[in-house]
C-alpha cells in the first residue's frame, strides 16, 4: 500500500509537469513565426509544430525539399533493373521521431476529411488501388501515406525557405512582415496548373545575369 499510494504521487506529479511543459510550449508557439507557418497547415497542433521546428532548427540546413523529405523518412527510393521499374519504398534513413511526427500529421488530415490533403489522400487510394471486397477497403493505402507526407513536408519547406529568405532581406533593427502562412486556396489553384513559386527571391549565393538588351 505505501509503494502504490508513493507511486500515484509520483505519477501525478509527472503528469502535473507535463501539462506546465505544454503551456509553456503553447506559449512559445504562438510567438514563433515557424511554429505559426506549420500550425495554419492542417494536421499540426501545438506540441507536434514544436517537435518539427526543434528537430529542423535552420531552414537553411536543408538546401532543397528532397533532403527535408530524406530526413524525415519519407523520400521515396525507387529499385530499378533495366528499364523495368521493380518496386519503390521509403528511404531507410531519416529521423525515427520526424517519420513518427509526419504520419500522425498524416493520420489527422485524413480523419479530418475537409482539407485538401485529406481529399488528396481519399481521391488517390480510390484512383489507383483496387477495393477488396473481403475486407471491404483500398489496398495499398499506405503507398498514398507516403504520397501525402511527401507533399506536405514540400509545402512546409517552401513556406519556411521563403520566410527565411524574407526575414534575412529586412535591414536589422527593422520588423519584419507576418509570416505567409499556409492557403488551401493557393494549394487548390497548383493543382489547377496556375501555380506561382514562392520563391521569388534570388538566392544570396546566386549571380543574376542581366541581358545587355534589358538595359535599353
Amino acid at each position: 500500500m505505501l509503494e502504490q499510494g508513493q507511486l500515484i504521487k509520483e505519477l501525478r506529479l509527472l503528469r502535473e509537469h507535463i501539462s506546465q511543459l505544454e503551456s509553456e510550449i503553447v506559449t512559445i508557439v504562438e510567438q514563433a513565426r515557424e511554429d505559426q507557418i506549420l500550425l495554419s497547415s492542417p494536421g499540426f497542433g501545438p506540441i507536434t509544430a514544436a517537435t518539427v521546428i526543434a528537430a529542423i532548427g535552420s531552414i537553411h540546413n536543408f538546401p532543397s525539399a528532397s533532403t527535408l523529405k530524406s530526413y524525415f523518412g519519407w523520400a521515396p527510393v525507387v529499385a530499378q533493373s533495366g528499364s523495368t521499374l521493380d518496386s519503390s519504398y521509403l528511404t531507410p534513413g531519416g529521423t525515427r521521431t520526424m517519420t513518427h511526427i509526419m504520419f500522425l500529421a498524416v493520420m489527422q488530415v485524413i480523419r479530418l476529411h475537409n482539407n485538401e490533403w485529406g481529399r488528396l489522400y481519399e481521391r488517390l487510394v480510390k484512383a489507383r488501388y483496387p477495393f477488396d471486397e473481403r475486407t471491404q477497403s483500398y489496398t495499398g493505402k499506405t503507398r498514398v501515406i507516403g504520397r501525402v507526407a511527401g507533399q506536405m513536408i514540400e509545402a512546409i519547406y517552401a513556406l519556411l525557405k521563403r520566410d527565411a529568405e524574407l526575414a534575412r532581406a529586412v535591414p536589422q533593427g527593422q520588423e519584419p512582415p507576418p509570416p505567409l502562412l499556409y492557403d488551401p486556396e493557393v494549394y487548390q489553384r497548383h493543382r489547377q496548373g496556375h501555380y506561382r513559386p514562392l520563391k521569388s527571391m534570388p538566392h544570396p549565393n546566386m549571380i543574376t545575369i542581366i541581358h545587355p538588351s534589358s538595359l535599353e
